[in-house]
């Protein structure tokens, strides 16, 4: 048997704790806590970084995924943007990428904040049903 308030190891027939000198056959506090995870705290991080909501809750690779997708989309909006600059004359296919470029941003912008809500979301779920962390 052990020590319900120290955990040192005791006989089956002791009365008293040899280290802490509690009483004997007192309860056992087996439960572990698990800390939450905020779903606001995951929005209010991928609000201010693609990705770093999906990170904060576990799903690293997804999250490097936003960050890998938010990148890529900058970098080819930008070299369709100075390509196009050379010729002055066509002003219009320029306006229309760039129109193109911060419509499509903002969807995954939102979509990013939305998903790490949600995820935040069964991460709490999960583990307030299971008693674990789902992954």
């Amino acid at each position: 048997m052990y020590c319900a308030k120290c955990g040192n190891q005791m006989d089956d027939d002791q009365q008293f704790c040899d280290k802490c000198g509690a009483k004997a056959g007192g309860q056992v506090n087996s439960t572990v806590q698990i800390r939450d995870k905020s779903a606001g705290i995951a929005v209010v991080l991928s609000f201010f970084f693609t990705g770093l909501g999906q990170i904060y809750v576990g799903k690293i690779v997804r999250g490097l995924c936003f960050i890998l997708l938010s990148y890529s989309i900058s970098g080819v909006a930008i070299f369709a943007m100075f390509a196009m600059m050379d010729s002055f004359e066509t002003m219009g296919p320029f306006w229309v990428v760039l129109i193109l470029f911060v419509v499509v941003s903002l969807v995954i912008w939102i979509w990013n904040m939305f998903d790490a809500y949600k995820l935040a979301n069964e991460f709490n779920d999960y583990l307030l049903k299971n008693g674990k962390r789902p992954w």
